[in-house]
């Protein structure tokens, strides 16, 4: 029986979920009472959710930022207020195709983890300080939910269709090397020399195999960030000077979208128990790069002929001023870094000396988060000092967000002292 919070919570998705469904609509019909109706969804989803964190404070005794599930929400939270404040300051509710999507994935991945309430909390959580370090924190990282959205609009805005009828073709063969033929080569290869995942070492000729869908996951895992890779160097250096349509932010902008989808079904699958590793370690997460690979196929193609291929042509649609993206884009990254330094970094390490008696312990989410950090700050110095901006300053963005979603799940692969949470 769910509790009164978890109630209140579920409503919240479903409105969200509407929201979400009549922006979805608004692209193809732009009709105002649609993007209206799907304002005021997401606008009375915020009412329930809040509750549902004030209901859950009540019943706890303590802030609710004790676990992932707490920490997930209070990120959506932050997501739809920066929505709703974009929209009114810039009467685009086209913004909400995009965000929106985001926050309901969010909503979904909070959903699927574990709702109990901490009464009693282990002795490292009860301290002042881990209200401040998760509060920040995770509106920080709404922040950069924003942008990372905001980032999908303007990299498919910046493409002209009309001079890409060539370059589309060679980048899905580049695509479909870089993502399917490389990875299936990969775990080729590792087969030959034989790849033990139980073992220490990657490459261990004659040890004892993986039999099944285990290994194959895991080496198609190894595919993934390496097939990102190569696709990136071979575009840039055979097609990068002929693209003159701005194809290939497009082509980045629908592959981490696709990703994002792809990550989640495979979060749907890692509950079902459809992955073979469970003990923490570097494997596992290679795994889920592996499943998360497959999904992807599907999906990107999907995807691809939702914006290209069918009679109603997405990309076509969007109507967007790239000044004003680019804008959104960093105001949104300012208002998330110092949120984000003070909560993950400085009040992150006092809590850590109180909990764990060092204000720095080398812990998985630590150098996590300051990687993320070191990120965010190159990208603010290449913004003032560099005048990066557009396409580049879009793409940083998205990296940033998919560096934040990592090291959020970095616990469920690589373990560490965040573990209980």
């Amino acid at each position: 029986m769910p509790t009164l919070d978890v109630k209140f919570f579920n409503v919240a998705f479903l409105l969200y979920f509407g929201g979400f469904a009549a922006f979805a609509l608004y692209v193809p019909f732009r009709k105002k009472g649609i993007s209206t109706t799907a304002t005021v969804l997401m606008a009375l989803g915020l009412i329930p959710q809040t509750i549902a964190i004030i209901t859950r404070w009540i019943n706890s005794d303590h802030v609710p930022l004790s676990n992932m599930f707490e920490y997930m929400s209070l990120m959506s939270w932050m997501a739809v207020i920066i929505l709703l404040i974009l929209i009114w300051r810039y009467k685009r509710p086209l913004m909400g195709s995009f965000i929106a999507p985001l926050v309901f994935m969010l909503m979904v991945t909070a959903s699927l983890l574990p709702k109990e309430v901490s009464q009693m909390l282990v002795p490292a959580l009860q301290s002042y300080w881990i209200t401040i370090h998760v509060t920040l924190a995770a509106l920080g990282s709404g922040a950069f939910v924003v942008a990372c959205a905001v980032s999908f609009i303007y990299l498919m805005k910046v493409h002209q269709r009309d001079k890409a009828s060539g370059i589309q073709g060679k980048s899905l063969k580049w695509w479909l090397i870089s993502f399917v033929a490389f990875p299936v080569f990969l775990h080729i290869v590792l087969s030959i020399v034989g790849f033990d995942p139980k073992s220490t070492l990657l490459f261990h000729l004659g040890g004892v195999h993986l039999e099944g869908w285990g290994q194959l996951m895991i080496s198609f895992g190894f595919g993934l960030p390496l097939g990102a890779i190569f696709l990136g160097v071979m575009y840039r250096r055979l097609l990068g000077q002929q693209d003159e349509s701005h194809f290939g932010s497009n082509l980045f902008a629908l592959t981490t979208f696709s990703m994002l989808i792809a990550g989640l079904i495979a979060g749907l699958g890692n509950t079902g128990g459809l992955f073979f590793l469970t003990e923490r370690s570097p494997l596992r997460i290679f795994e889920f790069f592996g499943v998360m690979l497959v999904i992807l196929w599907p999906v990107f193609f999907i995807c691809y002929a939702l914006l290209y291929r069918l009679k109603f042509n997405f990309v076509d649609r969007i109507e967007f001023n790239l000044d004003i993206l680019d804008e959104i884009n960093y105001k949104a990254i300012t208002l998330g870094y110092p949120l984000y330094t003070v909560g993950a970094l400085f009040a992150g390490a006092i809590w850590a000396e109180q909990a764990w008696g060092s204000f720095w312990s080398w812990d998985p989410k630590e150098v996590g988060s300051l990687i993320i950090w070191l990120f965010y700050s190159g990208f603010l110095h290449a913004r003032y000092n560099r005048q990066w901006k557009g396409s580049k300053a879009a793409i940083l963005a998205v990296f940033g967000f998919f560096m934040v979603l990592l090291t959020f799940f970095g616990n469920y692969f690589f373990g560490g002292q965040h573990s209980y949470a």
